[in-house]
């Protein structure tokens, strides 16, 4: 196979099949929203990440980001939707850095850690934004619609580099769990802070030894030789 053939494959191969979430705010309604209701949005992000949302009042979320409540009440009809909108634009916002992370001319190993990097943004919550999407039942439904989509996107890599040959024959589903497994578990503070390392570099290990396990060995005996 030429270098350009196989560049063309891994092109394809970032052609990805698989449908992301429907935004809960449409890319159509966030353009017509005026410059200070989008600011406001990306406030109370922030806001979320460092203190999470379970304990404000509208009022008080108002108040943190100074603005009415009626300007709150044109973006969502209730707190529980307003987060939920919050939320679910953060992750696709996150999700959209990581596909675009990837570069379709390295390997599929590389576009997975690409990928899978370019999500660690999530890193920033808090432990308290961590127990408040856990607590409260559609924060944590969004939550896992986009966590299968992540473990979409890996399955697709998989299963195109056992189809070109990088990898050996196994289960792309199985891999596609444990890496978005793995990332869900590392994203949690505490677990971090018993670790002793940065979500990176936990990242970046877990990565290591899947990937690694993904490498043909025969591949590995014909470099050596």
């Amino acid at each position: 196979m030429t270098q350009s053939t196989h560049n063309a494959h891994l092109r394809a191969g970032t052609e990805l099949n698989v449908s992301a979430p429907r935004p809960l705010l449409s890319q159509r309604a966030e353009v017509h929203l005026g410059p200070r209701h989008r600011e406001i949005l990306d406030e109370l992000e922030s806001l979320f990440l460092d203190e999470g949302f379970a304990s404000f009042t509208v009022g008080e979320l108002a108040a943190g980001v100074g603005c009415s409540r009626r300007t709150l009440y044109e973006l969502a009809p209730s707190k529980d939707e307003l987060v939920l909108i919050v939320l679910d634009r953060f992750l696709h916002r996150v999700g959209r850095s990581a596909l675009a992370s990837m570069d379709p001319d390295t390997s599929f190993a590389e576009q997975i850690r690409s990928y899978f990097l370019g999500g660690v943004e999530l890193q920033r919550q808090t432990a308290v934004f961590a127990e408040d999407i856990a607590d409260q039942p559609s924060a944590k439904r969004l939550l896992d619609r986009h966590f299968r989509y992540v473990m979409a996107v890996i399955e697709h890599l998989v299963r195109q580099g056992i189809d070109q040959g990088e990898f050996r024959t196994v289960s792309p589903a199985v891999v596609a769990a444990v890496l978005a497994g793995s990332g869900l578990y590392l994203s949690q503070p505490d677990v971090r802070g018993d670790l002793g390392l940065s979500r990176a570099d936990a990242t970046n290990e877990v990565l290591d030894l899947v990937l690694r396990s993904l490498t043909d060995p025969r591949d590995e005996d014909q470099l050596s030789s």
